[in-house]
């Protein structure tokens, strides 16, 4: 597989490290949100690879972790054991991350450029504006969506 969870998961770890400072600087939490984001790229991609979409056509959509949410929403999903059923990635957006956060849920998380965040990745690594969702909510949104798609693959 060209997509590893493996690889997702050190991520989100490399972003947890930096959460373990007395202090989270902006710049810091620009860094903590990349990783996070980046980490759920990955992990989509590594289920839609496994769903049967190609390499080639995974990079094609780029960083657009919205577009890759449809993507999941659409494609049929084998489920894993003895008389499971297919099933939709769409089960993913209603994942609570954080039940102390309005509407923390994936889906939310995740679209947030829907609802003024900056969109993956041009406006959290360039820019002098941020504007996303606490650094440490998305980071537990990576947490879930690995934790998801390890449980499927």
């Amino acid at each position: 597989m060209e997509y590893n969870l493996e690889f997702s998961q050190r991520l989100i770890d490399a972003a947890k490290s930096f959460m373990d400072k007395d202090e989270l600087g902006e710049e810091t939490g620009r860094a903590v949100l990349y990783l996070s984001l980046l980490s759920c790229e990955i992990s989509l991609k590594a289920i839609l690879e496994k769903a049967g979409y190609s390499p080639k056509e995974l990079k094609k959509g780029s960083h657009d972790i919205s577009g890759l949410l449809s993507d999941l929403c659409f494609c049929d999903l084998i489920g894993t054991g003895p008389g499971s059923k297919p099933y939709t990635g769409a089960e993913l957006l209603g994942v609570v991350v954080d039940s102390n956060f309005r509407n923390g849920t994936v889906g939310h998380l995740l679209s947030g450029e829907e609802n003024g965040a900056s969109k993956y990745p041009n406006k959290i690594r360039y820019g002098e504006q941020l504007i996303h969702f606490p650094p440490l909510i998305m980071l537990n949104c990576a947490t879930k969506v690995c934790e998801w798609v390890k449980k499927r693959i």
